[in-house]
């Protein structure tokens, strides 16, 4: 029993061992970076809650929220099927876990990339703006329908409520709400405030301050995707090392057995623990960047308040 014992513990102790040495390798990134472990604190000031960071996804995706909501689910359900099927009780916790956190983790760097599309493509837009007011003297309500009707590939859906009449303030703030970005939501927000401006003024900022802003927040969103890309990389490495050496273990029946004993439950826990506090300190080497939202709606009603 002690021999079937070490037996069943060697794809374990291979993972382990892997991560190990990864987590000295990271150890040694993060005291030559520099790395403040003080990070590891919360924020006080958590302007973006768990929930609206999810939807910022979806958003990054260019899904629906109610699309996103049930793959979520459905990745967890999936998660209590593989725990039904091998027999393992400690699966009924770490599965739903590993899937909702794991399909989460898998898509997040697809929804960045394809966000820093579209912020660029709006930023070319914001120029396609400014030259409509300055070179052919269209008002800013006038360009800004003609921007919703020719939007470009990666803008439908967040320059769409532009094309559409009434009130252009409402739709201004709709634009932010659908695009979920930093950069979209600051040029929003300056177009509702420039509205009582003259024209002159709203192009002389956008000259000025929101395409040159943008630009330089896309280069630092830009310069730390490189990083986050190679972390992803890192812990998908571990994750694919991980799944497939239990899978193994748990395909023979011995040691399926051994797995679902209390012996073999705190291995698995050993395990788990020791993965995620792996992937936790990967993240605290290159962290994204975070900016100022804006509440376009309150904005757009104060603005009205005062007449603007």
């Amino acid at each position: 029993m002690t021999a079937l014992a070490v037996v069943a513990q060697l794809p374990v102790l291979l993972v382990v061992g892997v991560m190990v040495a990864l987590a000295c390798a990271c150890a040694a990134c993060a005291a030559i970076l520099d790395v403040d472990l003080r990070r590891l604190r919360p924020s006080r000031d958590r302007r973006i809650s768990v929930l609206e960071r999810e939807k910022d996804i979806a958003a990054g995706l260019g899904w629906p929220w109610q699309r996103w909501v049930v793959l979520r689910l459905a990745f967890v359900a999936l998660g209590l099927l593989v725990a039904w099927i091998t027999g393992v009780t400690l699966l009924w916790v770490i599965g739903p876990i590993a899937g909702a956190v794991g399909f989460r983790f898998a898509l997040a760097g697809r929804a960045a990339s394809r966000r820093l599309r579209m912020e660029r493509a709006f930023l070319g837009q914001l120029r396609n703006l400014r030259d409509r007011m300055a070179v052919s003297n269209q008002s800013l309500d006038t360009a800004l329908q003609e921007l919703g009707r020719n939007p470009g590939p990666d803008l439908g859906f967040v320059l769409a409520p532009l094309a559409r009449g009434g009130s252009t303030i409402t739709n201004v703030v709709e634009m932010g709400v659908r695009a979920r970005s930093p950069i979209v939501e600051q040029v929003a927000a300056v177009l509702i405030w420039a509205r009582s401006r003259s024209s002159d003024f709203l192009i002389q900022t956008i000259d000025t301050v929101l395409i040159p802003v943008g630009e330089a927040q896309l280069a630092i969103q830009e310069e730390a995707m490189v990083t986050l890309a190679q972390q992803r990389a890192v812990t998908f490495a571990m994750s694919s090392l991980l799944v497939l050496m239990l899978a193994i273990a748990l395909g023979v029946d011995t040691l399926r057995a051994y797995y679902q004993s209390f012996a073999g439950q705190v291995v698995l826990i050993v395990v788990a623990v020791l993965f995620t506090g792996l992937v936790i300190f990967l993240g605290l080497i290159v962290r994204p960047q975070t900016w100022t939202r804006w509440n376009l709606r309150r904005l757009a009603e104060e603005q009205e308040r005062l007449g603007g």
